[in-house]
């Protein structure tokens, strides 16, 4: 099928899943290898910035890499996101919240010799972001006028906070830094310190009291950064107030089909997708898009 073919046949979904304010967010070093075409439709903020990531400045050994290809005769959009984060206290699967960690297009790989690959970071990272308004408003915050009477609000924006963090456990006797503060208005964390309790393989997050609201504006998790520096939760939830909310993430990632830029909040669906899961050892993962619509996987060094 022809590209113009494919850009008629595939209607952008960037529809979020929730009403947050958009993570103007770039693709967490993504890098489009030689022969790839451009994006069928790069998003104004979220084109690739291979060259100017972080990742670039990381060793291999303190990344995985995840190789998109793609032997269909269609061009496709690829997006990647991380498996879904356990949460203590307890909370319902369909309270926990995903976003789109990369987003690409790519055609068939055999005759255009292209490929997407997808770097993360090892090292984990507590998150938090907020859509709550600053106190008391600025008086210089845009302004935008409601199509009734004369009342205005303010547009709404995002604030965004992450911190390097370990995870429980490891060995006997060990006191890693564990659990990081919340603090609000200005958000903020703190430098990590441990906590005893928690579970192995989780981090804490110590939420203060707040007033919840029927639509939520705090939510804290796992985060990423992406290329250029932006924080994007992966995994996360609206946590409850005056507790230490747990985290428990895998270095586990979904390959699938589909056009959802890089920082949108997307449902949660690990069904027909390239399961790359880390915690076998492998610091790679080839996902191969196959021409009667499967993927199959490949781990590597």
């Amino acid at each position: 099928m022809g590209r113009q073919a494919a850009i008629g046949s595939r209607q952008p979904a960037a529809m979020s899943a929730l009403a947050l304010a958009p993570m103007l967010a770039l693709a967490p070093a993504v890098r489009m290898e030689a022969g790839e075409p451009p994006p069928l439709h790069p998003h104004p903020d979220k084109q690739d910035r291979t060259h100017h990531d972080r990742g670039a400045l990381q060793t291999m050994a303190s990344t995985y890499e995840i190789i998109v290809r793609n032997l269909s005769q269609t061009v496709l959009y690829f997006h990647v996101f991380q498996k879904q984060a356990s949460f203590q206290p307890p909370i319902a699967s369909g309270s926990i919240f995903a976003s789109s960690l990369g987003c690409q297009s790519l055609g068939n790989s055999v005759q255009s010799g292209a490929q997407i690959s997808f770097v993360f970071e090892r090292q984990v990272y507590a998150g938090a972001m907020t859509t709550m308004a600053p106190k008391p408003p600025p008086t210089h915050a845009p302004m935008l006028a409601n199509a009734i009477g004369a009342a205005t609000r303010f547009l709404l924006s995002s604030t965004a906070a992450a911190q390097p963090i370990a995870l429980s456990g490891g060995s006997s006797g060990a006191s890693p830094a564990n659990c990081t503060t919340l603090s609000l208005d200005p958000l903020g964390l703190s430098p990590p310190a441990y906590q005893a309790g928690l579970a192995d393989g989780s981090f804490g997050i110590d939420v203060p009291p707040y007033t919840p609201v029927p639509v939520a504006e705090l939510y804290c998790g796992a985060a990423v950064f992406t290329g250029d520096g932006h924080i994007i939760l992966s995994s996360f939830v609206a946590p409850p107030p005056n507790t230490t909310t747990a985290c428990a993430p895998q270095p586990v990632y979904f390959v699938k089909t589909g056009y959802q830029p890089t920082g949108d909040v997307i449902a949660y669906d690990e069904s027909l997708s390239a399961r790359c899961d880390f915690t076998t050892g492998f610091g790679s993962v080839t996902a191969t898009y196959n021409a009667n619509g499967t993927f199959s996987t490949k781990g590597g060094p």
